[in-house]
């Protein structure tokens, strides 16, 4: 290899422009924060309030964002990292048609933590002295949501420019793909040989036949079932119900659904919708959520999300003790807000009872017992059973192989207390008569 000074000039082996950090291989940062803070700070006193209704006339008065921010290079890959938080002063007039103001109000927000990881589900905390009134109401439900989207925006509108200017110093690829810096000297072309004359062509040995390509398989077409993103049934129809009386409806019923983490953000987005202000109950007992979508569905309740919203019930899902304590905090931003984690499903009633369990039945797998008094056979509960034939076979016959969640109220064996119980029964053939192996009357 060469030495610095000496051997092949085409070997970068001195000091050079395009040496350093050759095609922004290795990591760079440079702080832009007051630029993004400047940017932020502007963007939310701009026109971000519609321009009629109750929000026409709110100003925000001062904005101080603090935190910092950086331009980062790694791999050729430029991105921003921030870690800010945002105050906010407002103030605004209520005025009627008549031009005369009828009330007036002033507050302030909280935006904690605007980082990218939390860009799409931004925190808010809301404070007023004039609680309750039109014009603070107004701007807790609709104006939040205006500041919020005022700040995603201009994120990623940062983000953009940082991106195109990246492209734009990015050097062009060589003709093969790769990115090579440009030598210092020409490389010289190498000088042709001569060869004596050429053999005579000989002719090709036979290749062997290869045998016909194998169809490609085929592709099966994806069911809902194979979504797990997709809400289940029932939750789909009681949101389109709220979509198409957000007004007036006053109760979610969501519970024993198999509802999960992922599924909230069809709720959340549903609730978050302007016209929705009469949700006051939320029953979501007997579902899959964890410590993790419990936190995402506190922490929107506590940034405004429901605000009518009284009750909400959470007990019997696969929430720890940790997960619990988190709606203590809750009780900060929300005091009239009852969460409950009681495992019992609101105003159950019973729909049937359980007779004979035969052995080795999918019933005697489940843990069903004689005596048990079913309130809820997955999605059926008593508001809408029928009776057997014609609630719960139909369920079952469209649930060979699959799991339902069965709620039972049974007397403790133990103690000698009336409990709820979850259990989950697989309907399928065996040995005996049915698809259960028990009588349900």
């Amino acid at each position: 290899m060469a030495l610095l000074g000496e051997g092949d000039e085409r070997w970068i082996v001195k000091e050079r422009a395009d040496g350093a950090n050759c095609n922004n291989w290795h990591w760079t940062t440079k702080d832009v924060s007051a630029h993004v803070k400047e940017q932020l700070n502007e963007a939310v006193k701009g026109n971000i309030f519609p321009a009629d209704g109750p929000l026409s006339n709110i100003e925000i008065k001062s904005c101080e964002t603090t935190g910092e921010a950086s331009v980062n290079n790694r791999k050729a890959r430029t991105f921003i990292i921030y870690q800010l938080e945002m105050k906010l002063k407002w103030k605004g007039d209520l005025v009627g048609e008549d031009g005369a103001t009828k009330e007036s109000a002033s507050g302030s927000l909280r935006l904690p933590d605007v980082s990218a990881e939390s860009l799409d589900d931004l925190e808010v905390e809301f404070e007023t002295q004039s609680r309750g009134s039109a014009l603070s109401e107004a701007m807790r439900k609709q104006g939040v949501s205006c500041v919020k989207a005022a700040v995603v925006a201009k994120m990623k509108e940062l983000q953009a420019e940082v991106t195109a200017e990246a492209a734009r110093q990015k050097p062009l690829p060589a003709a093969g793909g790769r990115m090579y810096a440009t030598p210092s000297v020409p490389v010289p072309m190498p000088q042709p040989i001569s060869v004596g004359p050429a053999p005579a062509a000989t002719a090709p040995a036979a290749l062997p036949t290869a045998p016909p390509p194998k169809p490609p398989p085929k592709q099966l077409e994806p069911s809902e079932d194979d979504d797990e993103e997709l809400p289940p049934l029932k939750m789909r129809e009681v949101l389109k119900q709220l979509r198409n009386n957000p007004s007036t409806t006053r109760a979610l019923k969501l519970s024993n659904l198999a509802v999960s983490d992922v599924h909230l953000r069809a709720l959340l987005e549903a609730l978050s919708h302007s016209q929705v202000s009469g949700v006051e109950e939320i029953d979501l007992t007997f579902n899959k959520l964890t410590d993790a979508g419990v936190h995402v569905l506190l922490k929107a309740l506590a940034g405004g999300t429901a605000l009518e919203l009284t009750k909400l019930y959470l007990g019997g899902n696969k929430v720890s003790v940790a997960g619990m304590a988190l709606s203590q905090s809750l009780k900060q931003q929300r005091p009239d807000l009852l969460v409950t984690w009681h495992e019992q499903l609101p105003g159950g009633k019973s729909m049937c009872t359980v007779g004979t369990v035969y052995a080795a039945s999918p019933a005697m797998q489940a843990g069903l017992c004689q005596g048990d008094s079913i309130i809820a056979f997955g999605p059926v509960q008593a508001d809408g059973y029928k009776g057997v034939s014609e609630s719960i076979v139909p369920v079952v016959k469209a649930s060979v192989g699959k799991p339902i969640d069965v709620i039972v109220v049974r007397m403790s064996d133990k103690d000698q207390q009336v409990k709820q119980l979850q259990l989950t029964l697989t309907p399928q053939k065996w040995s005996g008569a049915g698809l259960l192996g028990c009588i349900l009357k």
